[in-house]
């Protein structure tokens, strides 16, 4: 019997006691932190649950941290990474008053590695209440049904200011319906859908309602509604309405037919779409999940009167076809024999890239992004559009696209992969600013959509001098590319609680960013100019920018 014996050089043990040294590493801890004081009623408050939400994209926040006031109403957010957070006090029937204007508890911080947040602070009052009850011609509880309200200025005309969403508007099996978190000020109380209503969207039965838009006190016409006043941590009670069903309106009927053939379609989607009366142009779009039958006919319910346009709603990835909006006005009767017309769309094909990038993880992301094409039909009461993945190559193709000017918009869930920005849509090798023109099924080959991808940053502070800023006025700050290779770059940016922002993931290149104020005294905030400086920003760096804000000054800040 032998044994064998394995030699090892000195230097490879060494090497590989080195790399699993390496391995076993663990990840940094995060250590920042967030700290500061609440109270209610100038009085300190004890025991409120206060969070910090991780923002992951527009849709989706995580929490990352939790903690409650000490008798003092201070609390710590502690072992937090990196980020930018919402911190909120959970307190949902209270309000935060800042710069004049009323907001639900909440303060944006953007939070370095290892950084010692201090003094984000809530002064918090208690918001007002409007409660009453719903019910129908029979006095009969209207139950899940939405209320509406609104927050008015007091002027003539004036469009909608705020409105509360999701069950906390909603009636119950009672009917009763009970509003909370209410800023001091004139309000607006409705329940239903108006006729014609320009925007109002109601995707496979969700969002509509069965019931005429009724005003307080029960009125059908908005100039006659009764203003509800809200002062701090009032309840106003007994804002009741009595509402009529929707299904005492009219309805429209046709067919869907091929506008060359004339055959009947089958299993088209319907959509309708009010038409306003003064500028003729088109409301959003209707959609119940209506289809046609086997012999191309339809049938929508419900309508008042008013001035409609009716259509095929796109779906699927292999739909080649569009169809006109077909326009209709419903005054005291059914309206019967309106045909909506099929016709073959055109189509519009070529590649994404990824400029001044070669690497392959890179161009994998195109794959996470959904290419649509948009054709406004002004007047017509529609919009028709396109959607279509990426494909593996980089290639895309987009059918059934009606005539007109084409943009192509990008979209992702949750969001676009982090880093790509789309710069420009290019034809023939020509840039195309105000979209691609589309001729009734024309073939358009040779289309580039192009975008940037970066990982350099610009992390700033605002200071503001020379005064305060006007009352409920609120700092802006937007970047867009300087130069012309990526004109379609233009964002947004959040400014926090300590007048600090952070933009990532940015491509290299040159831009400018614009700082200005926005509130509801116009002229006040745009007599003050805004600030603007250009950087310039490198892969894996990050720019440091401090912009002075004053407010007394009316000339140009560059």
């Amino acid at each position: 019997m032998s044994i064998l014996h394995a030699v090892v050089p000195l230097p490879a043990i060494v090497f590989l006691a080195a790399t699993l040294c390496i391995g076993q590493t663990p990840a940094r801890e995060p250590t920042a932190s967030i700290s500061g004081h609440v109270e209610i009623n100038e009085k300190s408050a004890e025991g409120i649950t206060v969070v910090a939400a991780l923002k992951i994209s527009f849709f989706d926040n995580k929490t990352v941290a939790k903690t409650t006031t000490d008798e003092e109403g201070n609390y710590k957010l502690t072992g937090l990474p990196a980020g930018h957070f919402k911190v909120i006090p959970m307190a949902k029937a209270f309000l935060m008053q800042t710069a004049g204007a009323y907001h639900q508890p909440g303060q944006e911080v953007n939070v370095a590695e290892g950084e010692a947040v201090t003094k984000i602070d809530f002064t918090l009052f208690r918001g007002g209440v409007i409660t009453g009850r719903i019910t129908d011609a029979e006095g009969h509880p209207v139950i899940g049904e939405r209320v509406s309200v609104v927050a008015k200025d007091g002027k003539p005309g004036t469009r909608e200011m705020s409105m509360f969403g999701g069950g906390r508007n909603q009636t119950d099996d009672r009917g009763i319906y009970r509003v909370y978190g209410l800023g001091p000020g004139s309000y607006q109380v409705s329940v239903g859908q108006a006729p014609g209503t320009g925007g109002a969207v109601s995707i496979m039965g969700m969002g509509g309602s069965h019931y005429v838009k009724t005003f307080y006190p029960g009125v059908l016409e908005e100039s006659k509604a009764t203003p509800i006043e809200i002062e701090e941590g009032t309840e106003v009670t007994n804002i009741d309405i009595s509402v009529g069903k929707s299904g005492s309106g009219f309805s429209v009927s046709g067919r869907v037919i091929d506008a060359e053939s004339g055959q009947p379609i089958a299993s088209a989607y319907i959509g309708h779409s009010s038409v306003n009366e003064s500028d003729k142009s088109g409301g959003g779009m209707n959609f119940t999940g209506t289809q046609s039958d086997a012999n191309g006919k339809y049938r929508l319910e419900g309508l008042q009167p008013g001035r409609y346009t009716v259509s095929t709603f796109p779906s699927g990835a292999d739909n080649s076809t569009y169809s006109e909006p077909a326009p209709f006005e419903i005054s005291d009767r059914d309206v019967t024999g309106i045909e909506i017309k099929l016709r073959r769309g055109a189509t519009i094909s070529g590649f994404a890239v990824v400029e001044s990038n070669s690497d392959p993880a890179v161009g994998a992301l195109l794959r996470a992004i959904t290419l649509t094409a948009y054709v406004e039909t002004k007047g017509k009461g529609a919009l028709s559009y396109s959607s279509g993945q990426i494909g593996a190559d980089g290639s895309f193709r987009l059918a059934g696209i009606a005539p007109g000017k084409a943009r192509i918009w990008t979209s992702g869930f949750p969001e676009l992969p982090k880093g790509l920005s789309l710069v420009r849509t290019e034809h023939d090798g020509l840039e195309q600013p105000d979209g691609i023109e589309i001729t009734a099924g024309s073939n358009i080959t040779g289309v580039r959509v192009v975008f940037a991808y970066g990982t350099g940053s610009i992390r700033g502070e605002v200071k503001i001098e020379g005064g305060t800023l006007p009352d409920k006025a609120t700092l802006q700050l937007s970047i867009r590319s300087a130069s012309g290779a990526n004109t379609g770059f233009n964002r947004s940016i959040e400014i926090d609680a300590r007048n600090r922002f952070v933009i990532e993931n940015i491509a290299p290149g040159d831009y400018e960013l614009t700082l200005g104020a926005t509130g509801s005294n116009s002229d006040e905030v745009t007599s003050i100019q805004p600030v603007k400086r250009t950087v310039t920003v490198s892969n894996g760096a990050e720019v440091q920018v401090n912009l002075v804000y004053d407010v007394g000054k009316k000339g140009s800040q560059e």
